[in-house]
């Protein structure tokens, strides 16, 4: 019987064996051979790349292949001192259960960071030479400060993204044995706009394929909810971190102008924060965030963007103390409809004014301030008195709906 098509297919369809693995062979082969030759005092591996191109996967592959009993530990899961010592200290130092042997995946190593991990990556450095198993580490930025310590302590493997014809092939596999109708053309567009991140790509199939056929205008779909769900992405990333580190680089891959960054974090701070505090604070960053971007506006001095950026990402990600652990949905603002729809009065309310101030030898803003008020009263008593202006200064019909407004 087929499992359910919700169950995720990066799981499901997960390589179990190294042969299954695309793209990574040279990785592959040294992976194994260091399990298998494996000493204490032997440098752990670091398998570094970008999310999505197979680096948990050649460990759960490997451990399977050679028969090993497989320890996962998150390293965002555990990220200070004393965890590190329970959970990685204990396991690498400890038999096997099964009694045929270990192997230690670090998975996420870019967690261990911030001000409360103090001493996280000291205890991770003095465990990892005593060993009794072997250790895979995975990360994902080499230019993360505070990898560099764990960069000098392994025998770091690059793992570039997945070639576009690897990845086309794999989903090629995948839509075969879902029985999913779907051209190659269409695979191939998946593919490259997953930018050699295979989960991705496998992800955005199985999201298009419910009916079980996908056509070019279900991939034109993939557009507008990856945008919802970077900006979902990068808001848990600034919410649910006390981590500088972390939330700095929240919105590259948001593509959204500042104003619209702006009104999402307006929107969603008093969903997420809740002590006073913590609110104030928030509220504070987003104000200078703000005032930064009123100077870019006036002075056109682009140099402030750096501020706001940090400003809107670190800024807000520090006001609180701790994380707040409720979980959060993250919604647009309604602003937007409401400042188009005042947008949409205002400029009647100009226009007619425009109309006005030549009759009246003065300002527009004088009219708008000093006459419309009145007038707007006397047109909404007397229909005759309106249609009369509407016939002497030539106002259309759409811009007369302003003295009803």
């Amino acid at each position: 019987m087929a499992e359910p098509r919700h169950h995720p297919w990066t799981h499901k369809h997960a390589p179990h064996r190294v042969k299954d693995i695309v793209g990574h062979d040279a990785a592959i082969a040294r992976v194994l051979q260091y399990v298998k030759q494996y000493r204490p005092g032997t440098k752990p591996i670091m398998l570094l790349g970008k999310s999505g191109v197979g680096k948990t996967s050649i460990a759960h592959a490997a451990a399977h292949e050679l028969d090993l009993e497989l320890l996962e530990v998150n390293a965002a899961d555990s990220r200070n001192k004393e965890s590190i010592e329970s959970i990685i200290g204990e396991a690498s130092a400890q038999a096997s259960l099964f009694f045929r042997g270990k192997l230690i995946l670090i998975d996420e190593a870019d967690g261990v960071s911030g001000t409360q991990d103090r001493g996280g990556i000291a205890a991770l450095l003095a465990i990892l030479p005593k060993s009794r198993h072997p250790i895979i580490i995975t990360a994902n930025d080499r230019d993360n400060d505070k990898l560099k310590p764990l960069l000098k302590a392994s025998e770091v493997i690059d793992l570039v993204e997945v070639a576009h014809e690897h990845a086309l092939a794999r989903l090629t596999h995948i839509a075969a044995a879902e029985s999913i109708t779907v051209e190659r053309e269409v695979l191939s567009a998946i593919s490259r706009k997953s930018g050699g991140d295979l989960r991705a790509a496998i992800n955005d199939l199985q999201s298009i394929a419910g009916a079980g056929k996908v056509g070019k205008e279900d991939v034109a779909l993939l557009d507008s909810r990856e945008a919802k769900e970077a900006m979902q992405a990068a808001l848990m990333r600034i919410f649910k971190t006390t981590s500088a580190d972390v939330a700095l680089p929240s919105f590259d891959n948001v593509d959204a102008d500042v104003d619209e960054l702006l009104l999402w974090i307006d929107e969603n701070i008093p969903r997420e924060y809740s002590d006073p505090t913590d609110l104030a604070r928030a509220f504070d960053a987003l104000a200078d965030a703000d005032r930064f971007f009123g100077r870019i506006r006036r002075w056109q001095y682009y140099r402030y963007y750096v501020y706001i950026y940090n400003l809107l990402t670190a800024g807000v990600a520090l006001a609180k103390d701790k994380r707040y652990a409720k979980p959060v949905e993250y919604k647009p603002t309604g602003r937007i409809l409401k400042m188009w729809i005042y947008n949409q009065k205002n400029a009647k309310r100009k226009k007619l004014s425009g109309l006005l101030a030549p009759h009246l030898h003065t300002s527009s803003r004088r009219v708008r301030q000093d006459v419309l008020p009145y007038l707007k009263i006397a047109a909404q008593n007397d229909r005759k008195l309106r249609d009369s202006l509407c016939a002497i200064y030539a106002i259309d019909d759409e811009t007369a709906e302003w003295f009803s407004g």
